[in-house]
């Protein structure tokens, strides 16, 4: 009887040395595959790792996090989620796990979750902030939220001075929400750092040219506003509306050469459509109109 008991004994302990020594090498599989960008399999050898250990009442984080994480550069959100979910519960490597976790919430379409989730790691993890201000940056541009997308971009590139892509979102956020002249800035800026960006060149002079815009509507409602007007009124106006006209001039040599490196451009074909419109250039107005979609 003592023999049966001892056998039984030993081949239970044998059977659980076993399981561990198969979730450890499950997991030092996964951390192989994962050092050689086999995603998928780091992801799914790290979830069957997580589900060894589970079984031998054993949580093993690094797993769970790494089979999460590796699920998210695979876009495979929903299987990331609930992996991600209960390593943020445990508070493990709380700064990346919440960008992570905002990623899946994000391609799984819920940016209000995602939002929530970075506000408050940027808020627990101090040290870490920039980056949950380029995550969150990007969230609001990604959104249409370009108020805020310019104050986080301002944040950001003012922690990464000189780097193009923050620069460009930075400026393109302030030209949507119509800070014309701050977004000009950044694109000349540009422009001097960058000779060659097509990029800031283009919206260069889109911005150029809607400032000029609304200077132009604002100096003819003026005027026109002005029930009496007199010759002096109306000199000044006409010298006022010349001096917007060379606004429009310089906005149009560079939206005309940005028009050849981006031919298909609605916002460059639709800005020069307006521009030649205000310019009186009816034949290459109808031009940029057959352009449009």
């Amino acid at each position: 009887m003592k023999r049966t008991i001892l056998s039984i004994f030993m081949l239970l302990t044998g059977l659980g040395i076993a399981a561990a020594q198969n979730a450890d090498v499950l997991k030092s599989d996964a951390i192989s595959a994962e050092s050689q960008e086999q995603y998928a399999d780091a992801a799914r050898l790290f979830e069957e790792a997580h589900a060894a250990y589970k079984a031998q009442n054993q949580l093993d984080t690094v797993c769970v996090y790494r089979a999460g994480m590796n699920y998210v550069k695979l876009d495979q959100f929903e299987k990331a989620l609930p992996l991600l979910e209960e390593v943020y519960g445990l508070n493990y490597n709380t700064g990346r796990t919440s960008r992570l976790l905002a990623d899946a919430y994000y391609g799984l379409k819920q940016p209000e979750k995602s939002e929530e989730v970075l506000l408050k790691g940027k808020e627990s993890v101090p040290a870490e902030a920039v980056e949950f201000d380029k995550k969150l940056a990007y969230l609001y541009f990604n959104t249409g939220q370009y108020e805020k997308a310019a104050e986080s971009f301002g944040i950001v590139n003012e922690a990464n001075p000189g780097k193009k892509s923050y620069m460009y979102l930075y400026g393109f956020s302030l030209e949507r929400i119509k800070k014309y002249d701050e977004a000009i800035a950044i694109f000349e800026t540009m422009q001097e750092q960058f000779p060659g960006d097509k990029r800031s060149k283009k919206m260069l002079g889109v911005t150029m040219f809607e400032k000029t815009d609304v200077q132009n509507e604002a100096e003819v409602k003026r005027y026109e506003e002005n029930k009496k007007a007199k010759l002096e009124d109306y000199i000044g106006t006409k010298k006022r509306l010349e001096d917007i006209n060379e606004g429009y001039e310089h906005a149009r040599v560079i939206l005309e050469e940005s028009l050849t490196e981006y031919p298909n451009d609605q916002l460059v074909i639709t800005s020069l459509y307006q521009l030649y419109k205000k310019q009186f250039k009816e034949d290459k107005a109808e031009q940029m109109k057959k352009r449009m979609k």
